[in-house]
């Protein structure tokens, strides 16, 4: 049992299963201020050295303009004045007591799927649901844009608990309809959410992409350098180890009505080999995508609880977590 020391257990904050309920994504917002979600810890870059996010966090309004002082930015000065009035002046800004945070929650049929403690679709919602409450928690609007295998689902940005609450009774609503991994009528590609995303976004948003990224490769780099050449983006991928990987001993596979076996011996070897080789290409070219327009990419596994990862992540002190390791580009790797 975890305890983060204002008496609330860890574990109970723990989602699992198929679907999410909307009791345990409201109980959530008891970590939202252990949460500093402009200032997530930096990645260190393999292959670029070390590199922080392009994340900018709150704007600043300027204020007003006042005489030099001993310690002010020298950044700061205000060279039109001083040079009217002959004495050193410097600008005043006051940070931005509210900015638009929008979460961009893919709920598509792929999103269905997880071999342990929770589907994609179930952390996804969890990790949401805890960024929604934190953003309003330290004073910003919350908006999100559910997205689902034939729509998009648009709340708009508002500084109220209804704005939560509509996007966690929303994204409830999209996971429950999901009931297969494939799609029987096929789904939307994820530069759809983008464009969307686009449209509503104000300059200076914010943005959260939870998704397994699966489609986040080429064919979107167009619209994600749309969207973030005015918005801040921050990529949170959701994957399940069985995806990467097959296993050699026979798996019980269900849906809730119906169980099947499937066996990967050693017979199916190259069957794996090549399953391992594809899916080690999808999430290479996300990656590829993310160092291009350095954009962070956090990765979270959803067979793990969601809590402690989200905290070693956006943690405001330092918090003992599962195994986080820091890879390429601009990636950060963490055991949710």
């Amino acid at each position: 049992m975890h305890n983060n020391g204002n008496g609330i257990n860890h574990d109970e904050l723990n989602l699992r299963g198929a679907y999410p309920e909307v009791a345990p994504l409201v109980r959530l917002r008891h970590i939202a201020r252990q949460l500093q979600l402009f200032q997530p810890k930096a990645s260190k870059a393999d292959q670029a050295g070390q590199m922080l996010t392009r994340y900018r966090g709150r704007g600043m309004n300027f204020e007003e303009v006042r005489n030099y002082q001993p310690g002010d930015d020298v950044r700061s000065i205000d060279w039109r004045v001083t040079a009217r009035t002959g004495k050193t002046h410097t600008k005043l800004f006051q940070e931005e007591r509210e900015r638009p945070v929008v979460i961009l929650l893919d709920l598509r049929s792929p999103m269905f799927f997880g071999s342990q403690n929770a589907f994609k679709s179930v952390a996804a919602s969890a990790i949401a649901s805890a960024l929604a409450w934190s953003g309003l928690h330290h004073g910003d609007r919350i908006g999100a844009l559910l997205f689902s295998d034939q729509s998009v689902e648009t709340v708009r940005p508002r500084r109220s608990h209804h704005a939560v609450l509509a996007s966690i009774h929303g994204m409830v609503a999209a996971a429950g309809a999901l009931n297969s991994p494939v799609s029987a009528s096929g789904y939307q590609p994820i530069k759809i959410l983008l464009e969307e995303a686009r449209r509503i976004a104000r300059p200076g948003s914010a943005l959260f992409l939870v998704s397994d990224c699966h489609d986040l490769d080429a064919s979107s780099e167009q619209a994600l350098y749309l969207l973030t050449r005015h918005a801040d983006l921050q990529v949170l991928r959701i994957t399940d180890p069985l995806e990467r990987a097959l296993p050699d001993q026979p798996l019980t596979v269900s849906d809730g009505r119906q169980r099947t076996f499937l066996g990967f011996g050693r017979a199916n070897r190259g069957v794996r080999d090549n399953f391992a080789l594809q899916q080690q290409q999808v999430r290479a070219q996300t990656e590829q995508l993310c160092r291009k327009l350095r954009l962070p990419l956090i990765d979270f596994d959803n067979t793990q609880p969601v809590v402690p990862a989200l905290l070693s992540i956006y943690g405001g002190r330092p918090q003992t977590a599962p195994s986080m390791s820091k890879t390429s580009g601009s990636e950060s790797r963490a055991t949710l």
